[in-house]
């Protein structure tokens, strides 16, 4: 007997779909490179190291490439994901060595086949500090909230001074390391704070504790 038009119709369909999902891959094949950073993601308490540049306008440069001065350029914003990356990144002239030493512990010690590295760099009156209070990620997007306030007494500051202050986040994904968009939006003062005070010497000469630290929470 001959086949219907029909069963000949099923059995191409079938055909066909077997075959796409060749193409496509079954469930139990590895995921490719061109699916990291397919994640998208909040944190409300993240990883940021924060460190100060009083003598300059950044806090990271690329040991990679120079200007037409021979000096390596400066790193805005960018996602860290690879530790060949991070190892180009180098800690500005000018930036405490305490700080030197907690930026390249931080990037060294990131896992980058599961986390990247966002690196942000902004300016702050002296005698103010940043209060991260989240960031948010897509693919080849970073956004970060922050609110600002005055650093605590015992830390010195000069009036009328603006400092360079780099930020770095761990983001637990593992991203492509492009990014096509960044931004950031903050208030001042900050709403919600453990400080209890309203008036800093301008002229205090205490060291202080940490500048930065690698777990959240705050930074001088």
């Amino acid at each position: 007997m001959s086949p219907t038009r029909r069963s000949l119709l099923g059995s191409l369909s079938i055909g066909a779909l077997g075959a796409l999902g060749g193409c496509l891959g079954g469930a139990d094949e590895p995921e490719s490179e061109s699916a990291r950073g397919r994640v998208s993601g909040t944190e409300t308490d993240p990883t940021v190291l924060k460190a100060r540049n009083p003598d300059g306008e950044t806090v990271l440069v690329d040991g990679s490439e120079t200007n037409d001065e021979g000096e390596p350029v400066s790193v805005g914003r960018e996602l860290v994901a690879s530790a060949a990356r991070a190892a180009d990144l180098l800690v500005a002239e000018g930036v405490a060595d305490a700080d030197r030493e907690r930026v390249r512990s931080f990037l060294d010690e990131t896992d980058y086949d599961a986390e990247t590295v966002y690196v942000a760099r902004a300016s702050v009156e002296s005698c103010q500090r940043l209060e991260i209070q989240s960031v948010s990620w897509d693919p080849a997007h970073v956004e970060y909230e922050y609110c600002r306030e005055l650093r605590p007494p015992d830390e010195a500051c000069e009036s009328d001074t603006r400092v360079a202050l780099g930020l770095l986040f761990r983001l637990p994904v593992a991203l492509d390391g492009r990014l096509t968009g960044s931004g950031s939006s903050g208030h001042a003062p900050c709403q919600t704070t453990e400080t209890d005070y309203a008036v800093i010497d301008a002229n205090a000469t205490v060291p202080g504790n940490e500048t930065a630290i690698d777990e959240g929470g705050d930074s001088r």
